[in-house]
């Protein structure tokens, strides 16, 4: 029986090979897919076919002629391919329908209630899901595959969300509720770890192998890929920067330790302590009463002394918490996203000494600190999921088109 696994596991893995060549250099013909791929053509010829059966990729064009027979071109059918991909922030449910290829057609966004239970909530996700893809644009669209990405702690390998701060979902399996909805393949992963495989597929972390994405938003989290692949580890969970202890007099953070980093960097920490330190009396340019998040990072570069102090401040904490990455990881890039990056120079050049100075010169001589490169956009990381999921062969294995 593991003979059978073994082979198995390795006609998915080669199929997904084959069809990510034939995505990345469509059109292209199998004699340049074996040498690309290091499959033999007998074993390309066989996947290919099998993958035109199921209307993953077609035949396109014939190439110019070398002497022989002119070879046909294949290339991928990713605009016939319908995703469905579901952000549940911490207070709107973000759906959108996404064409393969990446082009985004339709999107929704509606507030979550606040429900006491998982069956209420659970319900309220099933019902908003079935109303956006019956909606007349996609009712005659067969819809191949449904991921979502959720804050918290999450089991992707069994579609499980373990713990969630907000939401009354402890070992919950949300993918099994959705896929027995649905009958449609379902994908689950934390949004966080998601956002770095967008980064990696799309945006500035492409052509890195090793690469961390950090993430400052009501939390603060990280995505590390390691070899082209996102790092999980065995408890699924790998990354969660937001609750190392970097200051031991400060507040209580929900998961009961105190002074995470979460509780000095993420927006709502420093949106609380500019409030305070201007209800205390501290001179500031915001006004006392109306303001947010992003007026005090703007604030901040404009050389606001108390937005300027409680920033920076903030971003020397997160700088120590990315030096220890870097130690332990030696990435190529940090990627990081969030409002923080409003505050520009202010942060980044902070972060940029914390790790000249914390870390291996081996590791910080060559390392970027960048901002994201990508569109602000709520599913773009549950959209990062469903490619992952066609990359590895899982996915792939399930769709006719």
């Amino acid at each position: 029986m593991s003979t059978i696994v073994n082979l198995d596991q390795v006609k998915q893995l080669n199929s997904a090979t084959i069809y990510k060549v034939i995505e990345q250099h469509a059109p292209i013909s199998r004699v340049k897919i074996s040498k690309i791929s290091h499959l033999a053509p007998a074993s390309v010829t066989k996947i290919t076919r099998q993958l035109m059966e199921n209307g993953l990729i077609s035949e396109v064009d014939l190439q110019a002629s070398t002497g022989g027979r002119r070879a046909i071109s294949l290339a991928p059918n990713a605009h016939n391919i319908n995703v469905i991909a579901i952000r549940l922030g911490q207070t709107q449910l973000s759906i959108a329908h996404y064409k393969l290829s990446g082009a985004k057609q339709l999107s929704k966004q509606v507030t979550i209630p606040l429900l006491d239970n998982s069956i209420n909530l659970i319900e309220f996700f099933v019902s908003e899901i079935a109303k956006f893809i019956t909606q007349p644009a996609l009712i005659n669209e067969k819809i191949s595959a449904i991921s979502m990405t959720i804050s918290g702690l999450v089991n992707p390998n069994t579609g499980t969300v373990i713990y969630h701060a907000t939401y009354p979902l402890q070992n919950i399996a949300l993918v099994e509720e959705i896929q027995k909805a649905f009958n449609i393949p379902t994908f689950i992963g934390n949004h966080t770890r998601c956002l770095a495989l967008a980064e990696h597929y799309f945006g500035a972390t492409q052509q890195c192998q090793d690469s961390i994405l950090v993430s400052v938003h009501h939390g603060v989290g990280s995505g590390v890929i390691m070899e082209g692949k996102v790092l999980l580890g065995k408890s699924c969970n790998i990354g969660e920067i937001g609750h190392i202890q970097i200051n031991p007099n400060g507040k209580q953070c929900h998961c009961g330790n105190i002074g995470c980093l979460e509780t000095e960097v993420s927006d709502n920490a420093i949106f609380d302590k500019v409030k305070a330190a201007i209800s205390a009396g501290s001179p500031s340019s915001l006004n006392t009463s109306d303001f947010t998040i992003e007026d005090i990072y703007l604030a901040a570069i404009d050389k606001d002394p108390l937005c300027q102090s409680i920033v920076q401040q903030a971003a020397t904490y997160l700088g120590k918490s990315i030096a220890i990455l870097v130690n332990l990881l030696s990435p190529e890039k940090i990627v990081i996203t969030g409002k923080i990056t409003l505050a520009g120079n202010l942060v980044f050049d902070t972060v940029k000494a914390c790790t000249e100075t914390q870390t291996l010169p081996d590791f910080h001589d060559h390392l970027s600190v960048i901002p994201t490169t990508l569109a602000t956009d709520p599913t773009l990381a549950a959209f990062a999921l469903t490619k992952q999921a066609i990359y590895e062969g899982d996915l792939l294995q399930r769709i006719k088109v």
